[in-house]
């Protein structure tokens, strides 16, 4: 990734537009924002398990990868899910009026620092972090964008 001001300042102001879409059960479907409340029918859904991270295994650091590539990234994270025992849905982050689309997973019922560490492997930049009653936030790992970012109310760091 170009690791330039700007380009981080771009990566950012995309994941903060991006509506993160989620299919709950009984065809139901949500659409997560960062800054926003976790809509009702997903803190609902995500219940005692108290949080969610939405992430997907798709074009690591934000660099494009051919969609088959893609589909087994997340076919192995969908994997690690079920051995884990987590709970997930099916999602799609996209930029209104944007060609780009990303399918993403909502997962819980698994540790925090577990969650982390796959977004870690599947060497993402950040997931979103949800709470039932609380603004979603972007979960950042890169460390080396810390002391790069503004402090924001939208943003956390994943331990590293």
């Amino acid at each position: 990734m170009n690791g330039s001001p700007e380009r981080l300042a771009e990566l950012l102001a995309s994941y903060r537009r991006t509506h993160y879409g989620v299919a709950l059960p009984g065809g139901v479907s949500a659409t997560l924002r960062i800054g926003t409340p976790t809509p009702r029918p997903v803190a609902t859904w995500i219940g005692v398990d108290g949080f969610a991270v939405y992430l997907t295994a798709c074009n690591p650091h934000s660099e494009p990868l051919p969609a088959a590539e893609n589909e087994a990234r997340l076919a192995e994270l969908r994997q690690r899910l079920r051995a884990g025992g987590a709970r997930w849905l099916e999602g799609s982050g996209a930029i209104p009026g944007a060609p780009w689309c990303e399918t993403s997973l909502l997962a819980t019922s698994l540790p925090l620092a577990r969650l982390d560490a796959l977004a870690r492997d599947f060497r993402q930049n950040a997931c979103v972090h949800l709470r039932a009653g609380a603004p979603s936030r972007l979960r950042l790992y890169r460390p080396d964008w810390r002391g790069r970012l503004e402090p924001a109310d939208d943003l956390e760091w994943g331990d590293d």
